[in-house]
């Protein structure tokens, strides 16, 4: 695949949208993200001209192409910060959210068209731009803000109020009540009162057919003309509807958020919405029409400055538009590139990047695909994390980059990301990689956390040594739980555990801690705790409780609870038919809820000296043999309650066998006597002790010889 290099322009228009932009900045860096408008661009009245005598659908073709290019007038690039306070349930919310300043238009500052269209335009355009339509709340809101508040202009109803004559006739009348006021109040000032408004509602969803739902047209005295009505079809437009467009992102207690995301927790939604949640915060597209945005892609180091974008090809796009950020949330401009790998230059060495992809066609643009991210290094980056969390559910950002790669960016390491479609696809090999982090969020059965393809490859992988990171709310739900024998194996022979509990004690949304056991990496750390949807990423309501196979470790227990039930093993050895030994690292539950965020940096800490630590043992062998003994592994293991010791002695010894629990408190001593030379076998009985990891030692004069064994009632 060929390697193509940016033009002189782009790479200029590259550096600017690398500059550092957090929360802090947020209140300063509020632009909107479209090309600059041409020289060439068509006015206003000259566009009414083109689309007079066209039909909806080729009319709303041409408003979005003309948008998408810029051809948008200056005062509407300057968004208005919109901040109210609102406290529930005890929490104090300080807001901020971004808006345009006026209805979306085509045209110049001198000549422009405040252009009705149907909610599947507007829906596309916001789309397209990382923005989003208001809540009847939010335009309430606006309302309240506006510096400029003009009064409605209705004209007469008639079957004339949907052309294109009628909605120039209303948008002369409309700069005419605004000429009045540019002494006082010049173009970029917030306007209010000039349109209804095309707002997002759960109405979207309750109809038989879907709608377009209005909203306002305030009078001075902030009565609204429009009470919320869906009375009109999807397709319906007519000379008073306006788009208000307003930034995804959010500030929240100094926090950025989406505003979407809000939208759909119970928790927050009355922040914007006077219906509570709304599940589906957008106008529903057709999804025979809609352009999918890219799938197969990933972002990969070249050296210490550049990066390279390979993308498999879509057929159905013309090209893809990348938008770039340095923290992930805020995005500042696009630009469109040819469907081939493209090369990032003049990067900052060992800083994070952070990219997200739109497909591109002649009358189109895709939604946003999710964010991946590097942080370029010389030589070539050994560790890749993959996100292969795609479920639509409320919560997914799909920019999980963020957590998992600002943590490993903390601790002083560089990446490359894929998505896993690349990677099932064969478009990234995880061959090339030491160490690889696959995220997988809650991720479940529909959609499915490994695909069998991605099974095979990730088998492959740890044959070889390779080492994996995996972390995930339900993925022993979907592969052996709800899994076929392939699942069940994978999970078993290659994950290093089984499905036990669908949650902690079978509660769901009940615990959100876990604490680690003595011996594993995490030995020391303090209790680990994760996200209930309040902590900034998602509720984990449901967690897999795992069994570990009896060559693997347990590194985590849930906390609170009185029998020990785990949420992560780690293992170190030989995977089925593998001919290097491999690590693996396997979190019942998602990284990216681990809070705060030194918490989370402290834990990948502990994962990565895992990683790169020597092997402690990789034997084969099913016995461990030392110079005068050999100590077998229990049978049967797991085993409730009774299991069976075997030990062969090759000189005769003073012998010890005791039992531990997980603590490393001695529980039972099976064997404390001199011994001739033989086979021997003890059994013992845990009837009276719970579940959980225990460790049986064989000591002699000369040395010691400790393994593991599960118990599980």
């Amino acid at each position: 695949m060929s390697k193509l290099s940016l033009p002189v322009s782009f790479k200029s228009t590259l550096l600017l949208l690398l500059l550092v932009i957090g929360a802090s900045d947020l209140l300063h860096a509020q632009k909107l993200p479209l090309p600059p408008r041409a020289n060439e661009a068509v006015s206003g009245s000259a566009f009414k001209g083109q689309v007079e005598n066209l039909g909806v659908k080729d009319r709303e073709k041409q408003i979005y192409q003309q948008i998408l290019n810029g051809n948008v007038p200056s005062f509407l690039r300057d968004l208005i910060p919109i901040s109210f306070s609102k406290t529930i349930q005890d929490s104090t919310y300080e807001v901020t959210y971004f808006v345009l300043p006026d209805y979306l238009a085509v045209g110049s500052d001198s000549d422009y068209f405040l252009m009705p269209m149907t909610p599947i335009l507007a829906q596309k355009i916001s789309d397209a731009i990382g923005f989003t339509l208001p809540t009847k709340q939010m335009v309430d809101q606006i309302w309240s803000h506006a510096s400029v508040k003009l009064s409605p202009s209705p004209i007469p109803a008639s079957p004339q109020m949907t052309t294109i004559p009628v909605m120039w006739e209303h948008n002369t009348m409309v700069k005419a009540q605004r000429a009045k006021t540019l002494d006082a109040k010049p173009l970029g000032a917030l306007v209010a009162g000039d349109k209804k408004d095309v707002i997002i509602l759960n109405r979207f969803y309750g109809n038989s057919s879907k709608r377009v739902v209005i909203y306002g047209w305030h009078y001075k005295n902030g009565t609204p003309i429009q009470p919320v009505y869906a009375g009109h079809a999807e397709t319906y437009a007519d000379y008073s509807h306006g788009i208000r467009l307003v930034r995804d992102s959010v500030l929240i207690n100094n926090r950025i958020y989406r505003i979407t995301d809000v939208l759909q927790v119970a928790a927050k939604a009355s922040l914007f919405s006077d219906e509570g949640v709304i599940r589906k915060p957008f106008h529903p597209l057709g999804e025979a029409e809609e352009l999918k945005p890219p799938q197969v892609f990933g972002i990969t180091s070249e050296d210490s400055t550049t990066a390279y974008i390979p993308v498999k090809e879509d057929s159905s796009a013309s090209s893809y538009r990348i938008s770039v950020s340095s923290d992930g949330r805020v995005f500042s401009g696009s630009e469109s590139i040819m469907p081939e790998p493209l090369a990032l230059t003049d990067l900052s060495p060992n800083e994070i990047t952070f990219i997200k992809l739109q497909s591109v066609s002649s009358n189109d643009t895709s939604k946003y695909s999710e964010v991946l991210g590097v942080a370029p290094a010389q030589p070539k980056n050994k560790l890749l994390v993959v996100n292969g969390f795609d479920r639509v559910t409320a919560g997914n950002t799909h920019d999980f980059i963020r957590q998992h790669g600002k943590a490993l960016h903390a601790n002083g390491y560089t990446f490359d990301s894929a998505t896993n479609e690349a990677v099932s696809k064969q478009l990234i090999s995880l061959n090339t990689y030491d160490v690889v982090h696959w995220i997988l969020g809650t991720e479940s059965t529909a959609d499915e956390t490994f695909s069998t393809k991605e099974q095979e490859v990730v088998k492959s992988y740890l044959q070889h040594g390779g080492s994996l990171v995996v972390s995930g709310a339900e993925i022993a739900w979907d592969l052996d739980h709800r899994g076929d024998s392939t699942d069940r194996a994978f999970i078993q022979d290659y994950l290093k555990a089984e499905y036990r509990l669908d949650a902690p004690n079978n509660k769901t949304a009940t615990y959100y801690a876990t604490e680690p056991v003595q011996g594993s990496m995490f030995e020391g750390l303090s209790s680990i705790s994760f996200d209930d949807g309040t902590k900034g990423s998602y509720d984990v309501g449901y967690l897999d409780v795992l069994t570990p196979s009896s060559d693997a470790d347990i590194a985590l227990i849930y906390s609170g609870i009185a029998s020990q039930q785990v949420a992560g093993v780690q293992f170190e050895g030989f995977f089925p038919n593998g001919n290097q030994p491999g690590k693996l690292v396997y979190l019942g539950f998602p990284f990216e809820t681990i809070y705060p965020e030194s918490a989370r940096n402290e834990v990948m800490k502990r994962i990565m000296l895992f990683m790169e630590s020597e092997p402690t043992s990789t034997s084969k062998s099913e016995e461990i043999i030392t110079k005068d003994v050999a100590l077998k592994q229990n049978y049967p293991n797991p085993f409730n309650p009774t299991t069976k010791i075997n030990y062969t002695l090759y000189a005769p010894k003073q012998v010890v066998l005791s039992v531990f629990n997980s603590l490393g408190q001695k529980v039972a001593t099976l064997v404390n006597s001199f011994k001739q030379s033989g086979s021997y076998s003890v059994t013992w009985n845990a009837a009276q002790f719970s579940s959980g990891m225990y460790f049986y030692r064989l000591t002699m004069p000369d040395g010691t010889v400790t393994r593991k064994m599960l118990l599980i009632k």
